[in-house]
């Protein structure tokens, strides 16, 4: 069958490229605005220190389930239509956020928001390797996937601006979302269809109609038959590696970044956030803008074993830093922001080697895993000593290590401009 994405996927950076770069980044801020909103709502209500854990393991738990549900979702009706149940999904939480009180609501609808950016984030990365041109794909999806970091610095930030006052916090994070959801939605009715799903569904006249009324016309001579595949790793070889990966960074910047504070430093939760997302955000710039000459397999390698050895460091240098606050920030920021190498390029990798008509799926199989395996370790931590803790994270992140390793040598190479449709047939 002739196809019109492979025409489109070579065609130069044009207006449509950008409105799905925007819309596309701007969800992958909420996300991060709306995950590290339950690690701030610590401090909004009164938490007995039993039901600290509870907190800590919603975040996954829900993005989880906002995942796999999603996932079949967008695969089934398309990854436009998806964005607007997700939209919903925003409004309600955020309203219901706005005016809660007590520690029961605040769950019911951070779990909301959570259920809604879980989807969002899965349709996101699904659709972002389905919608740029082949040359400049690895550089968007890392940009895109990059404005967490700026999610999750708004969002801490309006915490510590407002610090002293949880109820103006709460308000100014739901209000903050529902001033959003305007520009959301508007973005989104003119978001083009990803032309390969449509392929994939056999609405070949609906191909070629989103393809000319968004990136000209393609005449039917320009059309041709796809690329050449490229033979991949099993599916379960790839579902277990693609797990490990997204587990390792998961869990492993959950218990550094976001739950280190609420254990052991209450007082520096919104300043570790704060400062993570900062560190993140300039290395995600910086690596995002040569994304397309990297290959894949090397990014994970090089950026996974350093990240193992100063996750050590934290944890052989526990009591020291606990008295020398400088010496914990000397580790914190670098460690924040080589973790955020490593997050580009596992998420990346996790989304994009499937194929268009079950890459949602088994994107959101992947994330289930990884973000279900997290849960039990944030909670089971909870209770151990900051030293057992910081090993044990330490543990975390050389089996990132291992994974990143077996890739690099049983894996092949998915970046440096190589096409999506490559393993279509796989």
């Amino acid at each position: 069958m002739d196809e019109v994405s492979s025409v489109v996927e070579e065609l130069p950076w044009v207006r449509a490229h950008s409105l799905a770069f925007l819309t596309f980044s701007l969800g992958t801020a909420i996300e991060a605005y709306i995950y590290s909103i339950a690690y701030i709502a610590t401090g909004w209500v009164s938490v007995p220190r039993e039901f600290t854990a509870l907190l800590s393991i919603w975040p996954p738990l829900w993005l989880l389930v906002g995942g796999a549900v999603m996932g079949p979702v967008a695969d089934i009706i398309g990854r436009k239509r998806s964005l607007y149940l997700t939209l919903i999904m925003y409004v309600v939480g955020a309203l219901g956020l706005v005016l809660s009180h007590d520690y029961s609501s605040l769950l019911i609808f951070l779990g909301m928001l959570l259920l809604a950016t879980g989807g969002e984030y899965n349709i996101i990365m699904a659709a972002s390797h389905e919608y740029f041109p082949r040359r400049y794909r690895s550089r968007a999806v890392f940009l895109i996937l990059n404005f967490t970091n700026a999610g999750g610095a708004l969002a801490s930030l309006l915490a510590v601006m407002n610090i002293s006052s949880p109820s103006l916090q709460r308000i100014a994070i739901g209000a903050t979302i529902l001033v959003a959801a305007p520009m959301l939605y508007i973005l989104r009715t003119r978001l083009p269809e990803s032309i390969r799903w449509l392929e994939f569904k056999g609405k070949v006249d609906d191909a070629i109609n989103e393809a000319t009324r968004h990136y000209g016309e393609i005449a039917p001579e320009k059309r041709r038959r796809g690329v050449a595949s490229i033979a991949l790793p099993s599916s379960l070889a790839r579902l277990v590696i693609g797990a490990l990966l997204g587990w390792s960074y998961t869990a492993g910047i959950t218990l550094i970044a976001l739950t280190l504070g609420p254990y052991f430093m209450p007082s520096l939760t919104n300043w570790l956030i704060l400062a993570f997302s900062l560190a993140s955000l300039a290395s995600g710039a910086a690596m995002g803008l040569m994304a397309d000459k990297v290959g894949r397999r090397a990014l994970l390698l090089a950026s996974s074993v350093p990240l193992l050895v100063l996750a050590s460091l934290m944890a052989l240098t526990s009591s020291a830093w606990t008295r020398e606050p400088l010496l914990f920030w000397s580790l914190f920021v670098p460690f924040s922001a080589l973790a955020n190498v490593f997050y580009l390029g596992e998420d990346t990798l996790k989304s994009e080697f499937w194929a268009t008509g079950r890459r949602a799926l088994f994107t959101a199989v992947v994330r289930a895993s990884s973000l279900g395996a997290t849960i039990p370790v944030i909670f089971l931590l909870a209770y151990l000593p900051v030293a057992a803790y910081l090993a044990v994270t330490a543990v975390v992140f050389a089996i990132g290590a291992v994974a990143a390793m077996a890739w690099y040598f049983m894996g092949v190479e998915t970046g440096r401009g190589t096409s999506v449709g490559a393993w279509d047939c796989a």
